[in-house]
């Protein structure tokens, strides 16, 4: 071993003989620590319970010589608590004895800490009972508001805990008796009521002034214990909604009075004015309210005064009610010069400046500020309010109150798409994004081609101002028409639920909305950054308003379709002249719920929506029919086959009937053909029907070889000649 190996180990080992040696010294000084602890703990205990769940206390803390043997317990834990530490930072191998006796002791130590809480209770309460005495409440109640605090995390069992129990109850019941003798002080000092005559409200505001000491320590008091807020609640909401209201909308004439020992101020309203209030003497009239609850009732030692705090439970109202009732409502009509605005925000500048130096508000923070900063915000957004009354006051009017044509092209393949083919003289021109996209010809009500005409005169009138206000119209638009598809299903409910001609107006409505906001498109007559704008944020309500359009329509479309097959369906079997007259009974009926909607919806809606309509209908009626001669299969009299066959070709009639003369219903119905031909079918000899099979292409495409064999089990009976006849169907 070299000398340099030989000199780290020998050091290495006087270290640890040190460490060896200190824990050796500290041990017997430990465990008499924790014994001494012990003790007093247990004492303490014992003084606790017999102060507080016997009531007999047996030696007082006096008599224990208490601060001295708290004060030398926790000196000599602090000495210790360094040594042992320093001796663990050294030490590479653990003792468990002294490890076990240092764990011993931090146990002992937290009992003895929470002990040492509740025998000191009965002290805090009798010095804050002296204190409250002495009207020194701010020292009363938190000295009590901290023991409570410190006793909700304590637990103990048995007697002890029986005893916390009863210290935590009298501390509890010792703060609400302070808490109830400081509102009834509070109540001395500041009070308020309302004198009502024929033509006049008279609100008085009355604080004493006779004992300025007193009333500082009251209102301390209730903000050091955090119950300023809830004292003030009646007095905010008599603030609001009496004193602020009426100030707002009456003349009133504002008075102080000095009556025993008290200052009051009222406030008169005057009922019988007819005149309003301007902006400045509102204003003036709440500077001298404000003014005087703080002149009387100060400034707290922490910086903050009393408007301050008051102003935390009335803060949000206020501002509310003075936007809305004196700003909102006495603003200038919307055609009034932007002069008459800067005026206003003169006013309104001035009285925020006041509400901020009274810390009422921080002055980043103030609602008023947006008033304040752009006039002509103020007006545009008054602009565009009055527009969003105005369109949820039309969107009460009835659905069908007054209708008028939309669109000027009938027949366009595609509503979506402009094909320059379809366009006189332009056929040379091809189509683009920016060219104007077609609405086919349908009647909607008026309400919306009105508010289509206010929403285009606002975008043209935006464009004057600056681009910030052209923003905010655009989300009113799209407010507007969310409020359309919200509104209206919500507000005629069972209108388009029962009502043909107001759910085919609807969904009219709808989609005249929606290709509206599309635009002329917007490039042709807005700035481009306006007419983007509008595309990006209007994309989605415009698919929404299709959407809900066309579910309405297909909800009500749906629910007849079901009418028409249950219908049908429910006629009886097998073929007899009875159920023959309950079959017809029921096709009439499904005709006559198709005409109904035919005198409804012809002309009124657009012309390939009725078609896909009624094709939807007859498609179910037609089906329906085919499937009732499908399902029995036994022969049938002449009579009942000749009878069907006719009411095969009426129902036929009577369908076309529903549509133009120029109308395909074989490219419309997909089953048109094989209903077409089923009066043949019925009609026809067994020879004919065989050559029908073999030659008959439009047959062969529309049945199946089954359906042509059932018929002929439905037409003859069941002999030779009938089965040769089968065997050839194949």
């Amino acid at each position: 071993m070299s000398s340099i190996s030989s000199a780290l180990h020998d050091a290495d080992k006087a270290i640890k003989e040190n460490v060896k040696k200190q824990r050796e010294e500290i041990l017997p000084i430990l465990k008499e620590l924790i014994e001494r602890v012990q003790l007093f703990s247990w004492a303490l205990q014992q003084n606790f319970i017999d102060t507080f769940y016997n009531f007999t206390p047996t030696k007082s803390l006096e008599e224990l010589n208490y601060k001295n043997r708290k004060f030398n317990i926790l000196a000599d834990y602090n000495k210790l608590s360094e040594d042992i530490k320093i001796v663990n930072e050294k030490s590479e191998t653990l003792n468990e004895e002294f490890c076990s006796c240092c764990k011993k002791l931090e146990n002992a130590m937290k009992v003895f800490n929470n002990l040492c809480i509740v025998v000191e209770g009965k002290q805090i309460l009798d010095t804050a009972s002296h204190e409250f005495g002495r009207y020194n409440y701010v020292e009363a109640m938190v000295s009590i508001k901290d023991l409570r605090k410190q006793l909700t995390s304590l637990k103990f069992e048995g007697n002890a805990s029986k005893a916390l129990s009863k210290l935590n109850d009298q501390a509890e019941n010792q703060l609400a008796m302070y808490a109830a003798q400081l509102s009834i002080e509070w109540e001395d000092i500041f009070s308020w009521e309302e004198k009502k005559s024929v033509y006049h409200l008279t609100y008085s505001l009355s604080i004493q002034q006779s004992d300025p000491i007193l009333i500082k320590n009251v209102l301390k008091s209730l903000y050091a214990t955090e119950r300023l807020n809830a004292e003030l609640g009646l007095f905010s909401h008599f603030f609001i909604d009496k004193l602020l209201h009426n100030v707002i909308r009456h003349n009133c004439n504002i008075y102080t009075e000095d009556y025993l020992g008290a200052l009051v101020f009222n406030i008169k309203i005057d009922l019988n004015d007819p005149n309003k209030p301007n902006f400045q003497t509102i204003f003036n009239n709440l500077t001298a309210v404000f003014e005087f609850l703080q002149s009387t009732l100060g400034q707290f030692e922490d910086g903050k005064n009393f408007i301050q705090v008051f102003a935390e439970s009335i803060r949000q109202n206020f501002f509310n009610k003075i936007i809305k009732d004196c700003i909102r409502n006495n603003l200038p009509s919307c055609d009034s010069s932007y002069e008459n605005y800067k005026n206003i925000a003169l006013e309104l500048d001035s009285f925020n400046k006041f509400l901020v130096d009274l810390k009422f508000v921080e002055a980043n923070q103030s609602p008023l500020n947006k008033y304040i900063e752009n006039t002509e915000c103020v007006l545009y957004r008054k602009k565009c309010d009055k527009l969003l009354s105005d369109v949820r006051n039309m969107l009460g009017e009835s659905l069908s109150f007054g209708t008028i044509t939309a669109g000027n092209i009938a027949d366009i393949p595609n509503d979506s798409v402009l094909d320059s083919s379809n366009c006189p003289n332009s056929k040379e021109i091809l189509w683009e994004i920016n060219n104007p996209v077609f609405l086919s010809k349908c009647k909607i009500s008026r309400n919306v081609e009105k508010i289509m005409s206010m929403i285009i005169e606002h975008l043209e009138e935006s464009t004057k101002l600056p681009e910030e206000y052209s923003r905010q119209l655009v989300m009113y638009i799209r407010d507007i028409a969310i409020m359309y598809q919200c509104l209206i299903p919500k507000k005629f409910k069972v209108n388009l639920e029962c009502c043909p001609l107001d759910i085919a107006l609807f969904f009219n409505n709808c989609f005249y909305l929606a290709h509206s906001l599309i635009g002329p498109p917007w490039k042709n007559i807005l700035p481009a950054f306006l007419a983007d704008l509008l595309t990006t944020v209007l994309l989605e309500c415009i698919q929404d308003l299709r959407v809900v359009g066309l579910e309405k329509i297909s909800i009500y479309l749906q629910a007849q379709r079901n009418t028409i097959v249950r219908t049908i369906e429910e006629t009886e079997l097998p073929w007899t002249h009875d159920s023959y007259q309950t079959f017809d009974a029921a096709i009439k009926s499904s005709l006559s719920l198709m005409k109904d909607l035919n005198s409804s919806w012809f002309n009124v809606l657009p012309i390939k929506m009725y078609e896909l309509s009624m094709c939807t209908l007859s498609q179910a009626l037609c089906q329906a029919m085919l499937d009732r001669i499908f399902a029995d299969s036994k022969p049938i009299s002449e009579e009942l086959v000749y009878m069907l066959a006719v009411r095969f070709e009426d129902t036929m009639a009577e369908v076309t009937s529903l549509f133009d003369e120029d109308v395909e219903l074989d490219n419309k119905i997909n089953i048109w053909v094989k209903f077409s031909k089923m009066p043949q079918l019925l009609k026809a000899q067994l020879l004919e029907i065989i050559d029908l099979w073999r030659n008959d292409k439009l047959l062969l495409q529309c049945y199946a070889c089954e359906e042509i064999r059932q018929i002929v089990k439905l037409r003859f009976p069941d002999d030779k000649y009938r089965l040769k006849i089968l065997k050839e169907i194949q």
